[in-house]
């Protein structure tokens, strides 16, 4: 299959993070202690939030670049070999020879609808290993660079280490916009996210750092938190996905908390709202077809207040738990200090701009695997920034390309390519 972009002066985006290898096993239903019980389907593909996110770009016509490292045996061989088929370029991939390349064991259960990840680290990515001039050269023309949170130490810039080229600080020097996304509590993570532009978030990420019931107010911490990002994208599922993006202050209505609006934005989009049903992607010969869902947003700037403010040992509990479930993220070898979860940061009120987007449907095919779907997502998110798309289509295309995604085991082979995508999403 040639690349997407093959043949066209493509625009440029850089990746930072994770590459390596799936080993897919898909279940009938997810085994008991001490069960044993035949695959269904078995498929062993690229893999790594960095990577599936790069190759949906490829697809979508981008000309991504790679930063990671692998190890330099067979599997790292392959990584690197599926990478650049797809048109992603592999210059920046660094080999470390004597170390496995990461690996990752996901048992997909067709009944439960579930996917269960058991994942191998690769070699840890020291600042040092990073050049700084070849840094530069990757990172110069881009229209973005895109962070998947993993390999912090190499990705922040620690000044007490001069000598260590970290890519978010020459990402900044260039004046490149930084995009960085937080799917799970890591080391220094809070740290790379102080220098995104745009901040781009799992659905339980934003609870789980603050330990907040309330899923706006957590939204609003992490805005508090990283005054340079201009907006927060949070994706939810089949609950589609929210976008809160900082507005000047002049020209604001009413106050409000995010909760009360994001819940008046769904019941419009319930209501049929947001131009949804019509444009999407079709493919395997109309065998496979997705229609956008709607999206609706607030007609201008509204004033988010938070909703109550936490007591200071509730929040010195949720910071704690914060650190303790990014300690247990951190890979071998990695530094065991570091891991400020940011989840005392106090939420304060916000004058922004809030996109509601539903999930795109699936007319025809079936759901058979959700791994990568959240990548797919970033793939798109990564598109409509380079591109400069509205808001709302980029939620919309990125819908529609996670949906499409899913209705093949793993997280590349269903990605849709340009052509199979209705050109009123692009």
């Amino acid at each position: 299959m040639p690349a997407a972009n093959e043949g066209q002066d493509a625009i440029k985006v850089v990746g930072v993070g994770g590459c390596g290898v799936d080993y897919l096993a898909s279940v009938a239903c997810y085994p008991k202690p001490d069960e044993k019980l035949r695959t269904q389907a078995l498929e062993v593909q690229g893999g790594g939030n960095c990577g599936n996110a790069l190759t949906a770009a490829a697809r979508l016509g981008l000309a991504p670049y790679v930063l990671s490292q692998v190890g330099g045996d067979s599997l790292g061989d392959g990584i690197a070999a599926e990478l650049e088929s797809e048109g992603v370029n592999t210059a920046g991939l660094l080999r470390e020879p004597g170390f496995p390349s990461p690996f990752t064991y996901i048992i997909v259960d067709r009944e439960g609808g579930t996917r269960t990840c058991i994942h191998t680290p690769g070699p840890v990515l020291a600042p040092e290993a990073v050049d700084r001039a070849q840094v530069r050269q990757i990172v110069g023309g881009s229209k973005v660079v895109y962070f998947d949170g993993r390999l912090t130490e190499a990705a922040i810039v620690v000044r007490a280490e001069p000598c260590g080229a970290r890519v978010a600080e020459i990402a900044a020097e260039v004046g490149v916009p930084i995009l960085v996304e937080a799917e799970r509590l890591r080391p220094n993570l809070d740290v790379l996210m102080g220098f995104a532009d745009y901040l781009f978030t799992s659905e339980n990420y934003p609870q789980d750092l603050t330990g907040l019931d309330s899923l706006g107010d957590a939204i609003l911490v992490l805005l508090s938190a990283h005054p340079k990002a201009r907006f927060v994208l949070t994706t939810l599922g089949k609950r589609g996905s929210v976008l809160v993006e900082r507005c000047d202050a002049s020209g604001a209505g009413d106050e409000s908390t995010l909760d009360d609006v994001v819940a008046a934005l769904r019941e419009e989009l319930d209501g049929g709202a947001g131009a949804g049903g019509g444009a999407g992607c079709v493919r395997d010969g109309g065998a496979v077809e997705v229609r956008a869902g709607g999206v609706v947003s607030t007609s201008g700037p509204v004033r988010l207040v938070p909703s109550a403010r936490g007591d200071a040992e509730a929040k010195a509990r949720a910071a704690a738990a914060a650190a303790r479930a990014a300690a247990s993220n951190a890979r071998p070898g990695e530094a065991d200090s570091g891991y400020g979860s940011g989840g005392d940061a106090e939420a304060v009120p916000v004058t922004a701009r809030v996109y509601v987007a539903g999930a795109a449907s699936i007319v025809r095919g079936d759901v058979l695997d959700t791994t990568g779907a959240g990548d797919a997502f970033m793939g798109s998110t990564l598109y409509g920034l380079a591109k400069g798309l509205p808001r709302d289509a980029m939620m919309r295309l990125g819908a529609v390309v996670a949906a499409t995604k899913c209705t093949k085991l793993g997280a590349r082979p269903g990605l849709p390519m340009r052509s199979e995508i209705d050109p009123e999403l692009l």
